[in-house]
């Protein structure tokens, strides 16, 4: 049975599920602005998870497949000029 809201270890409990069922990684920092990215993820919803990690200071979104994960960090992926 899953641990109630407020018991401890529930934050990690939720996280291991989410890394068991979304595999696929991609990391981006609080601090990125990334537009538009509800709007390419509602077209795939099921297939995404996310949650924010304070102690990296980052948001993971997280994919099922390894494809989508692919696409969305080559959409979404900040681009050094030059």
């Amino acid at each position: 049975m899953p641990p109630e809201i407020g018991q401890p270890g529930l934050f990690m409990a939720l996280i291991d599920e989410i890394n068991r069922d979304y595999p696929f990684q991609v990391r981006f920092s609080l601090d990125d602005r990334l537009d538009g990215v509800l709007d390419w993820l509602y077209g795939r919803l099921g297939c995404w998870d996310m949650y924010v990690d304070l102690n990296d200071h980052s948001i993971r979104y997280c994919f099922k497949d390894l494809a989508d994960a692919s696409a969305f960090n080559r959409r979404f992926m900040k681009r050094e000029a030059g």
